[in-house]
Formats: structure tokens, C-alpha cells, sequence
């Protein structure tokens, strides 16, 4: 999946009546995705600012919105990244419980703040960039990449019992990202999406009123955030005999 990006603007100067922008990130990161291993000792990841000018770059990890704490610490936590120049941005585990059966996803944020511009009514954007972090505890049942093969597809009844939904369930011990799903012949697309370990995701249906068989075909995300070959399968109602991916 594609990391996320998230804009902060600040005013400076007397208020600016209505404005229209697109902010596109000058620190440019060297991957989506992060892989850190229970036996490494830290993973890494570069990026290099290719704008015009320096920027200031925060860097730290979540356990999603909202969950700040996370046993991850990435270094350096704050530094200065002229046009041009590149870092690397290493990640170590510091403390704290996580499960030993599965793996567990976090967040790295880095925020790109621009120096403060001695210009009136100026307009100063900071771009924050988002990717996952998956921890990976050693000796996991099966490998990363047979994970989307073992996936199975269901249609249940949608929120409160009204519609339809896609159930994906993952048996696995790994996450498994999805580009998201084109059903009945891409009479319907859905968002993107991440089953969890031994879990299940549901993905709203509009195009079907209730339950019903559908064909269904998708693609996920690698190790190196690499599309994967698309599948193309059904999913029988639930109760029914279920889909397996790619069968």
C-alpha cells in the first residue's frame, strides 16, 4: 500500500482570503514499507530530500492514529536535510511485549518542516509521510509470501445486517495488504485494505442489495511494496463452501 501523506498549513502574515494548493513532499523516502526482524538489530530506511530547499526533518513511530506509545524508536529523531542530501533513518526495538505468533504493524511519520521565511503572507506547508513498520518475530508458520495464498473470501450481511460486505479472513501469522478488490467484473472497486493475523476484514459492498454470490479479483502488496500477480476467484455467501485465493 502507499504511504500516506498528511498536510499542516500556518498562515504568516496578514490572513489570506481563499487559497487552492497541492503540497507534494520534497524528503523522499527509499521505500512503503519497513521489515524489522526479531534477530536484526535495526532496519533502515534512506530518504533524501530532492527539493530546492532545506528542510527540517521529524521523525518518530506510532502504533497507529491516536496511539503514540510504541516499543520502536527511529533515529535521528530530528535533523536538519539540505537539497540534495540524503540520511538514513534506522529503527531499533526498545522495550516492551509483542506477541511471538504474529506479527505486529506500527507507523513511521516523517514530518518535512520548512524554514521559517522572513517573507509577509507567506503560506508554509509541513508534509508528513506515513509507512507501515512490521515487526516479525522469528520462527512465524509458513513465509511472508504465501500469506495471500491461504486467505479465504466470503460475502456476509453488511453493518446492522443491511447490504453486503466482503469478508477476507487470513489464517496466517502474516498481514496481508491489499491493493483492494474489483467485484462482478469491476462493476464495483473497493478501497485498499490489510487483513491482520489470524484475522478478518470486511469491505462494504454497494452494488449487491443482500448477500449473494460474487467474482472477485485483487492484488497485494509485497515485502518490497511490489504489486502482486492479480487473482481471480468467487466468493461464495457465508455458510457456503469459501473461496480460497486462488482456487
Amino acid at each position: 500500500m502507499l504511504s500516506k501523506r498528511f498536510i499542516t498549513s500556518a498562515i504568516l502574515g496578514s490572513a489570506l482570503a481563499i487559497c487552492t494548493l497541492a503540497a507534494n513532499a520534497s524528503v523522499m523516502l527509499g521505500g512503503t514499507r519497513v521489515i524489522l526482524g526479531e534477530k536484526d538489530r535495526q532496519a533502515s530506511i534512506p530518504l533524501k530530500n530532492t527539493g530546492s530547499s532545506p528542510y527540517v526533518v521529524q521523525t518518530w513511530v506510532d502504533a497507529g492514529e491516536g496511539k503514540n506509545k510504541a516499543p520502536l524508536l527511529v533515529t535521528p529523531p530530528l535533523s536538519r536535510l539540505d537539497p540534495g542530501a540524503e540520511n538514513i533513518l534506522r529503527i531499533v526495538r526498545i522495550s516492551g511485549d509483542l506477541p511471538s505468533d504474529r506479527e505486529s504493524v506500527f507507523w513511521l511519520n516523517v514530518k518535512e518542516i520548512p524554514e521559517k521565511s522572513d517573507q509577509p503572507n507567506v503560506l508554509q506547508i509541513a508534509v508528513r509521510t506515513r509507512i507501515k513498520i512490521f515487526y516479525r518475530p522469528a520462527g512465524l508458520t509458513g513465509k511472508p509470501d504465501e500469506a495471500r495464498g491461504l486467505i479465504t473470501l466470503a460475502v456476509v450481511p453488511g453493518e446492522d445486517g443491511k447490504g453486503a460486505a466482503l469478508r477476507v479472513s487470513n489464517p496466517s501469522a502474516y498481514n496481508v495488504t491489499f491493493t483492494g478488490f474489483k467485484i462482478n467484473g469491476n462493476k464495483e472497486q473497493t478501497k485498499a485494505g490489510m487483513a491482520p493475523p489470524f484475522g478478518a476484514l470486511d469491505f462494504p459492498l454497494t452494488a449487491i442489495s443482500s448477500p449473494q454470490a460474487i467474482d472477485v479479483s485483487y492484488t497485494t502488496i509485497n515485502d518490497y511494496g511490489g504489486e502482486t500477480p492479480e487473482v481471480v476467484t468467487k466468493a461464495a455467501v457465508a455458510g457456503a463452501t469459501p473461496a480460497v485465493a486462488g482456487k
